[in-house]
């Protein structure tokens, strides 16, 4: 009785406030202490003098404050108000927390990559700072929330004050756009990326749209393409099954690969293989949901729409109109609607609990079993490998222990606890293990090449920032990613019996190794790849195209 009377007392002792006031300390709260990306860039713009800095400054405060306050006041509905506004603090915790701390901006394709992670890698997301950085500016504000008394007015009432608050806050809004508009107008041309760092705005916008199925256009009849697809003279001459892998790498940028002058040797195997080293290519996008897709598509970067893409079929479809056997295996989350139509197989058959520690399984797992498979089938087959890469921010969990060459690491996913170059460190070995894992990917089709002829292509689906200009991990939108996001490797082996059958000059291949390429090759350069003729393929955006020996294949 005791116990239950203090608690009575202490919630009686709590402040009684009406809802309107309950919506100006939100608003204000939001505007103030979960939009730190947002000032730190508005705090930077540069002013002739400290008046006309602070003016804007006071303005723009105004701006997002007013709008906040319109909603939160749309929202401050009897009993609905305070579990609304709690939801809106816990989860404008954590997103501010990874804007301020990675540099991530919720727009679509994040919003989309969010939602189609796995639950393994947003636990990795979960650490000491985030859970401090919950309690304090999440947990404790919910809670004071939740004890608030709210004063009881009428129904009248409560809808005058709420009319009165929107209107007064329409007409300010109003007068400081009028006032502030050649300034703000500046900023939002110069920013574009503003609207994506305003918190709650953007997550809400952008998820409420993903969830509402804006972004899904999967009851759509689904768009057929290269049904003309058929194997070329090269292909069909060929003696031998021809087997090519297709390596997906994941958020391996190429400055770090030594292969690319980097100053570190991160590919001390690679470099003693025949390999075709592209240093000049660069991804679709910037997270893995949008590069998957887009790498695939024959629509190309500039014209890119993933809603779209979902219902349009890619290059692996072409391939298997043209009578190629395709096969995905994956290592990571998904193929992201990719291999829909195409033979996928389940770890379970290719697991081994020895490639694997912690839950956490390596990439050199895929590879198990590949042998009986590919003896299973008698047709022409090009293998698609998902890389879990270099994935951050635990990248010191993406490689077995023996390949922690670099040192110190960054042991666990909070970076912010972590020195740069501890952060650097692991990334490093993350590429080291991948360098190990292509070139054991070449020596596996080295061992059949008595059976089968042979090829490798590997390219990464984004970069990653490691604390460059304060940005870690990736997903910023494209226009204004930093090249560490977007500069991926491209690598392609080719066994002696594949140039020889494809009639490749190796030599003409080396020449491009320096030309700037894009995703927007890949679609092209996979049918090249295989020899696949169809009204779909751009052979200026082949690789393989300008380096066939013409003559030979005339006097086929």
């Amino acid at each position: 009785m005791t116990q239950r009377a203090t608690l009575s007392q202490l919630l009686v002792a709590l402040p009684s406030i009406h809802r309107t006031t309950l919506t100006l300390l939100s608003a204000t709260t939001l505007t103030l202490f979960y939009n730190d990306a947002l000032w730190s860039l508005i705090l930077k713009t540069p002013f002739d003098n400290v008046l006309d800095q602070l003016l804007f400054d006071g303005s723009f405060f105004l701006f997002i404050f007013l709008i906040f306050n319109i909603l939160l006041t749309l929202i401050s509905v009897s009993y609905i108000q305070k579990p609304i506004i709690v939801l809106i603090i816990l989860s404008a915790t954590g997103c501010n927390f990874f804007a301020s701390h990675y540099g991530i901006m919720f727009d679509r394709s994040m919003m989309q990559n969010l939602m189609e992670t796995d639950s393994a890698e947003v636990v990795e997301l979960i650490n000491f700072h985030f859970l401090i950085n919950l309690l304090f500016f999440g947990a404790i504000p919910a809670t004071l929330i939740t004890l608030i008394r709210i004063k009881p007015t009428s129904i009248s009432t409560g809808l005058k004050h709420k009319l009165i608050n929107i209107l007064l806050s329409v007409l300010l809004l109003t007068a400081v756009i009028l006032l502030a508009y050649k300034d703000f107008s500046s900023v939002f041309r110069t920013h574009r990326e503003i609207r994506n760092l305003i918190i709650p705005t953007s997550y809400l916008y952008y998820g409420s749209r993903y969830l509402s199925g804006a972004y899904d256009l999967n009851n759509r009849s689904l768009q057929t393409i290269g049904l003309d697809a058929s194997s070329g003279p090269l292909l069909n001459s060929a003696t031998k099954k021809v087997v090519t892998v297709v390596v997906v790498g994941e958020t391996a940028r190429a400055m770090n690969f030594s292969l690319n002058h980097y100053g570190r040797e991160t590919n001390p195997e690679l470099s003693k293989e025949n390999i075709i080293n592209f240093s000049q290519t660069y991804s679709c996008g910037t997270n893995t949901a949008v590069s998957v897709p887009c790498m695939f598509s024959d629509i190309p970067r500039n014209k890119f729409d993933n809603a779209t893409a979902q219902s349009r079929e890619n290059v692996l479809d072409v391939l298997s109109h043209a009578g190629i056997n395709v096969l995905w295996r994956d290592n990571n989350s998904g193929c992201k609607g990719v291999c829909e139509r195409i033979h996928q197989q389940t770890q379970k058959e290719y697991r081994l609990e020895a490639d694997c520690n912690a839950g956490e399984c390596f990439d050199e797992m895929m590879l198990n079993n590949l042998s009986l498979y590919l003896n299973s089938t008698d047709e022409n087959t090009m293998i698609v490998l998902h890389q879990h890469g270099s994935h951050g921010p635990s990248y010191a969990h993406r490689y077995p222990k023996k390949y922690e060459q670099f040192t110190p690491v960054c042991e666990g996913s909070d970076l912010q606890s972590c020195s740069q170059q501890q952060v650097i460190n692991a990334y490093d070995n993350t590429i080291l293990y991948t360098d190990h894992f292509l070139a054991k990917v070449i020596n596996f089709l080295k061992q059949h090449n008595d059976q089968y002829i042979t090829a490798m292509l590997y390219v990464s689906d984004h970069g990653e920032s490691l604390g460059e200009s304060n940005l870690y991990l990736h997903g910023l939108p494209y226009f204004i990613a930093p090249e560490e996001q977007t500069h991926v490797p491209l690598i392609l082996w080719l066994s002696e019996a594949y140039k020889a059958q494809f009639n490749i000059n190796n030599e003409c291949l080396s020449k491009q190794a320096s030309s700037k390429l894009s995703h927007d090759n890949l679609f092209h350069s996979i049918l090249g790849f295989m020899d696949i003729q169809t009204t779909s393929k751009n052979k200026a955006l082949d690789i393989f195209s300008k380096c066939r020996n013409v003559q030979k294949i005339a006097g086929r």
